[in-house]
This record gives C-alpha cells, sequence and structure tokens, in this order.
C-alpha cells in the first residue's frame, strides 16, 4: 500500500494518509530504527488502560524504514482550537489540564520504559553542558523522589487532537513510569512562551498572551502537587530543562540553559518519595 497526502509533520516524523481510515508515521531519516518499534509499543501498552489513545494498526516498511500505521483520527489539535477560538482560551486550558490528570490517574501499563532511566539516557547527550554536568543531572535524577505514574513526556496543546468523541493523545514515544512532578514540570517549561521575537517550533501560531493564560490555568490545576515538591522543585526543572536540551528542538535554548544553571547546590535529594504525594495524586 502507498502512503497517501501527507496530513502532518512533527520534530521526528511526517504522517501521511494510509489507505481508508489509517495513517502513517514516518521517521526522519536521522531517527534511529528502533524508535518507531518503542512508540508502537508504548502506544498500545498506553490503550490498553482505557486511555484515548490511537488504535496501533501495525509496522510498515516506508523508504526501507519502520514505520506505524495508526487509526486516523478526524479532529483537529486542541492547539488549533485555541488559535481559531481565543475566546475559549480558558475553557481548552481547562479541558488539556483535566486530560493530563486522568493520564496520570491511569495505572502503570507493561512495556513502558523507567522515568529515570530515559532521563538519563538524554542527559548524557546534551552538548551544551560539560561531563561534570552531564553527570550531575543524571545522578540528580536518580536520587530525586520514584513515582508510579503514567507519564506522556511531552504533553502539549500540539498533542492532543480534538475528535468528535472527546481528546484523543497522540504522541507516544517519550512515554515512561514515574513521578508526577516530573511530567508536569516538563509541561510546564513546554508551556513557557519563548522569548519576545521568536516563535515555539511546538506551539506555532499560538500568541503570547494566550500561552501565559494556558499555562497559568495549568499550573493552577496542579499547584498542590507543586507545592508538596517544595525544596526539590528547582531540582526537578533542572533536570528537565537538562532533558529538553538533549533534543535540539527550541529556537532559543537560553531559558533552558537559564533553568539549569540557576539549579539548587545543596539539596538533600536522598529521600524515598515526596511528602503527602499519594494523598495530594488521590485528590488531583
Amino acid at each position: 500500500m502507498e502512503r497517501g497526502a501527507q496530513v502532518g509533520v512533527g520534530r521526528t516524523s511526517t504522517v501521511y494518509t494510509y489507505g481508508t481510515g489509517a495513517v502513517v508515521k514516518v521517521p526522519f531519516a536521522e531517527v534511529p530504527t528502533h524508535w518507531a518499534e518503542l512508540e508502537a509499543r508504548s502506544t498500545a501498552a498506553v490503550r490498553t488502560m482505557g486511555l484515548p489513545v490511537p488504535e496501533v494498526l501495525g509496522m510498515v516498511e516506508i523508504d526501507d524504514r519502520p514505520a506505524i500505521v495508526f487509526e486516523h483520527i478526524d479532529g483537529v489539535s486542541l492547539l488549533q482550537q485555541m488559535i481559531d477560538d481565543p475566546s475559549s482560551t480558558e475553557t481548552f486550558a481547562r479541558e488539556f489540564a483535566d486530560v493530563h490528570r486522568r493520564i496520570q490517574r491511569a495505572g502503570i501499563p507493561a512495556d513502558v520504559p523507567d522515568l529515570v532511566d530515559r532521563l538519563c539516557l538524554k542527559t548524557q547527550t546534551v552538548r551544551q553542558l560539560t561531563d561534570e554536568e552531564r553527570a550531575e543531572a543524571c545522578d540528580t535524577a536518580m536520587r530525586l523522589p520514584r513515582g508510579a505514574a503514567l507519564l506522556h513526556g511531552d504533553f502539549h496543546p500540539g498533542n492532543v487532537l480534538m475528535s468528535r468523541s472527546g481528546p484523543i493523545v497522540i504522541d507516544w514515544f517519550d512515554a515512561t513510569v514515574g513521578h508526577p512532578v516530573a511530567d508536569v514540570v516538563r509541561s510546564s517549561i513546554l508551556l513557557s512562551p519563548p522569548p519576545k521575537g521568536i516563535e515555539s517550533l511546538h506551539l506555532p501560531g499560538l500568541p503570547r498572551p494566550m500561552m501565559e493564560t494556558v499555562r497559568s490555568i495549568y499550573l493552577e490545576t496542579f499547584s498542590a502537587l507543586l507545592e508538596n515538591a517544595g525544596d526539590l522543585l528547582p531540582s526537578w526543572r533542572a533536570v528537565s530543562a537538562a532533558s529538553r536540551l538533549s533534543e535540539g528542538a527550541e529556537v532559543d535554548e537560553s531559558e533552558l540553559l537559564a533553568i539549569w544553571k540557576e539549579r539548587p547546590q545543596h539539596v538533600d535529594l536522598r529521600v524515598e518519595r515526596l511528602p503527602g504525594v499519594e494523598s495530594t495524586y488521590e485528590s488531583m
């Protein structure tokens, strides 16, 4: 079967129509060949938890490389809805946060990697950090509290499609199991407006004031969880910023570097979990 028209393009792949009722996600030539299988496996595992995720229909070879066939979701992204209807930004922002809460409450699927392992793999490749800083980033990740929640790893409005049956969450390549604070911190960074004059690559077309509104409502939704992080929150932010730097996904990396440079130097990370995180998690 031949791929059809292009329907989307992201940081690592292009999506095309593929027959009737399906699309095929084709990684770029520079993407490691095993990434497609990893994403397909994680997506299928997450779907077994009853979450709104596209069905994985199989793997195929496109241009002599593995590609993933997904069911076709008929709908635009939540990002596009925000851009098309600015007056509903607050409503969309709350729906966005509610979807993330549902993900974190879903449980732990099989075949999803560990967060700390993923963070260490990523931070080892950050060219902007010294060897000592890369080692520090991994060590910090290993000593932060462990958790047992499903994390998307790249949750932003561009990765939520609004279908007739409700929101559908896509792009599960970075899915892991870990502490929920990690995913909220990651999303808060993704929702941060870039420096003036620079457009966000993952939120193209979203005006700065709207981005600030979405971020504010999102952080308010998870305020109890973040408050419980206490003195550890800057360390979570530093590790997340280092991980994001490894992806080379920002036009201007100054904000990420600033978060890393502002990391605390004398914080006791020798704890098993955040105080009260279980009760906070249940009440979200």
